[in-house]
């Protein structure tokens, strides 16, 4: 029997729900942070590493085949609700052997992605029902990983070491690569594997929603000042997937002329996008290694897209965007991650590596940004921070006579 005062901590702790923060997903977010923390120091380092190594595998195993099985969607189009272990069997296809999923589940239940209300019954948790939910892509992003993401985190290690460990910056030939079964890189496996590019839309998708809209960081009202409607585009959005962000200056500007919104992607996006997004949005298919066709436009944003490709590239996206914009009217608006000196979050962490293991790419840091903008013409204003603390906008200009002044940027960190 634990003591009154471990099981007052107990019930404290089982007592914290996200209804307890009405809304404010900044407070959400710290107390996350600090559940995090919590658990680091209440394991012990045998714990921590049998997590790792463990437990994380299989837990996915689990998730993973019964995606597989078509049983989270099958159970969510149910309506959810408490289900017995043969109902759940029922819901299968193929049909599982009734002890294999049992085993799933008991494992599934000890990591709450179900409850379990009794024997052989269980019942959805939010998570495991949002996996059957194709509209919360919950389940996009779990088969991103099994496609793509975990093979190339695991190859790290062996690749590092054939390398010498030298800090990875070819797009082309890379950690990926050596893990693809054909040597592709990410973006062609993407282009070859209509799977892997449904997946890795979606996860995208949902990694957008989850952000806080940049129009809440950013006040585009202040970009409508002085801008000439008629004559070109507000914003044009260059890789802006299937629209979630150009999407948000609509919703806060619903009075714009149509014309006044552009959304560039590859055309296979751009086909899936213009089922999606309001009629007053121009989907136009753009690549953005060639040259910028829309002249002039008041902004070029750019969402976390400069941080897929080493410098080398993102250089030539720069230089490509520079040429359309209009010295002294023109922005750049980029939103992104600016890792911090020190205390960088999990989930910018985490980006971080992936960007290595996936496609020879880096989050950057403020003094990497200001270098980079720097050598391609831009002067940077202002960094603008996410209250969420995952990225910034970065708004830019194009330096006098094309040279940047990176130097001269506000930093608001």
């Amino acid at each position: 029997m634990s003591s009154p005062q471990t099981q007052q901590i107990i019930a404290g702790l089982d007592a914290i729900t996200p209804e307890a923060f009405g809304g404010n997903e900044v407070e959400r977010l710290q107390v996350r942070a600090a559940a995090r923390r919590l658990l680091a120091r209440l394991e012990s380092p045998y714990e921590r590493a049998w997590g790792f190594c463990f437990e994380h595998p299989v837990v996915f195993a689990a998730l993973q085949t019964c995606i597989d099985l078509g049983l989270w969607k099958a159970w969510t189009d149910a309506g959810g609700g408490e289900k017995s272990l043969h109902e759940l069997v029922g819901l299968t296809s193929p049909t599982v052997e009734t002890n294999l999923l049992r085993r799933f589940f008991r494992l599934l239940a000890a990591f709450n992605v179900v409850e379990e209300t009794g024997v052989d019954r269980f019942t959805p948790t939010p998570f495991s029902f949002a996996i059957g939910d194709e509209s919360t892509k919950v389940r996009a992003s779990l088969q991103a990983a099994t496609n793509q993401y975990i093979a190339a985190g695991h190859n790290l290690p062996s690749y590092l070491a054939k390398t010498a460990y030298r800090e990875p910056t070819d797009a082309i030939s890379n950690n990926y690569t050596d893990s693809d079964p054909e040597h592709l890189n990410f973006f062609t496996r993407l282009q070859k594997s209509p799977s892997h590019y449904e997946a890795f839309t979606g996860h995208m998708e949902a990694w957008t929603a989850w952000k806080t809209p940049w129009t809440r960081v950013y006040d585009t009202g202040k970009l409508l000042q002085g801008a000439n409607l008629d004559a070109a585009p507000f914003v044009v959005d260059v890789g802006g997937n299937t629209g979630i962000d150009i999407g948000h200056v609509l919703a806060k500007h619903p009075d714009l002329p149509a014309g006044s919104l552009v959304l560039q992607d590859l055309p296979e996006i751009i086909e899936v996008a213009k089922g999606q997004v309001d009629g007053k949005i121009t989907a136009m298919v753009h690549d953005f290694f060639n040259e910028q066709p829309v002249t002039g436009s008041r902004a070029y944003f750019l969402h976390a897209v400069l941080h897929d490709w080493p410098d080398d590239k993102a250089s030539l996206l720069l230089s490509n965007t520079r040429a359309a914009m209009v010295p002294g009217y023109s922005k750049l608006i980029i939103y992104d991650i600016v890792l911090p000196p020190t205390g960088a979050s999990i989930s910018q962490t985490t980006m971080d590596v992936n960007m290595m293991a996936l496609l020879s790419a880096a989050e950057r840091t403020q003094g990497d940004w200001e270098g980079l903008l720097t050598k391609a013409g831009f002067r940077i204003v202002r960094f603008w921070p996410d209250p969420q603390g995952y990225e910034m906008v970065i708004e830019a200009e194009v330096g006098v006579d094309g040279v940047g002044e990176g130097r001269g940027a506000q930093a608001h960190l």
